[in-house]
Order: C-alpha cells, then sequence, then structure tokens
C-alpha cells in the first residue's frame, strides 16, 4: 500500500511540476514581446546637412583625378601644391562628415578611413620629396579605394 501511496503522488508531483513549468514557459515567452520599433536614424535637416557635406567631398574626390597626370609628367612641385592647395580642406571636410554619422558603427568606419586617405596623401606628398612615382601611384590608387569606402557609408536620403 505504501508503494501505491508513492506512486500516486509521484504522478501528482511531476503534472504539478510540468504544470508549473509551462506556466513559467507561457510567462516568459509573453514578456518577450516584440522588439521596439525603431525611428529613422537621421532627421530630415541630418540626412540635407550630411547631404550638402557630402557632395562637398565627391567633389574633392573628383580633384583628386588631376593628381596622375602631375606625377605622370614629373611635375612635382605641382603634385605637392595641389595636395597642399585643393585637397588641403579634404581632412577636415571629410572629418566633419564622419562626425555627422550615427555614433556606433558608420562614425568609427568613417573616421578610420578619411584618416587612410590623409595617410596616403601624405605619402604622395612624401613621393614628391624623393620623385617616387611608384610610391606616388601606389598611395593614390589605395587612396581612391579609401576614399570610395568612405563614401559608401554616407546615408543616401532614403536612408534615414
Amino acid at each position: 500500500m505504501l508503494a501505491i501511496q508513492r506512486n500516486g503522488s509521484m504522478k501528482r508531483y511531476r503534472s504539478v511540476l510540468s504544470l508549473m513549468l509551462a506556466a513559467i514557459a507561457v510567462f516568459l515567452v509573453s514578456c518577450g514581446g516584440a522588439p521596439a520599433a525603431k525611428g529613422p536614424l537621421y532627421s530630415p535637416t541630418q540626412l540635407a546637412q550630411i547631404q550638402k557635406y557630402s557632395v562637398d567631398v565627391e567633389n574633392l574626390r573628383a580633384r583628386m583625378l588631376d593628381i596622375p597626370p602631375l606625377v605622370q609628367q614629373g611635375q612635382w612641385t605641382d603634385v605637392q601644391s595641389y595636395i597642399h592647395g585643393p585637397l588641403g580642406e579634404l581632412r577636415t571636410k571629410m572629418s566633419n562628415l564622419a562626425r555627422m554619422l550615427e555614433p556606433k558603427q558608420a562614425r568609427p568606419a568613417a573616421l578610420a578611413t578619411a584618416k587612410a586617405v590623409f595617410g596616403h596623401l601624405n605619402q604622395i606628398d612624401e613621393a614628391t620629396i624623393t620623385n617616387d612615382s611608384r610610391k606616388a601611384f601606389l598611395n593614390y590608387n589605395e587612396a581612391l579605394k579609401d576614399f570610395d569606402a568612405f563614401l559608401n557609408l554616407i546615408p543616401s536620403g532614403e536612408d534615414g
């Protein structure tokens, strides 16, 4: 008789335990809920300002295309003047644009990529001192790659 009571109470204990686990599972699932809806990353005003700076930076990127002919012709003083003249504001404009971007992902990547562009421009500048066209072209190509990577981080008007 004792064995029968023990089996009966074990069955009740298991069923109560199963019922409690089911209740806890239902409670946890119901509390999870849907993730909160996120608003746009950028306001229309921010996007307009980003686009304005972006156009300026893209224009400076287009001006970089003037460097290879100067290097090919060995006009090192002109290359140097070009880097410090028309492209002299590139660092400021790229940094300002990068600081407008979303802070968690886009901003650090944009700042790092902008820094890489500046590094390549510095290397081109160094190449003008030694008349090293190979070094100048290598860094020019790398600068363009980094520049394009930077521009790819900039949101379009629809990314808001």
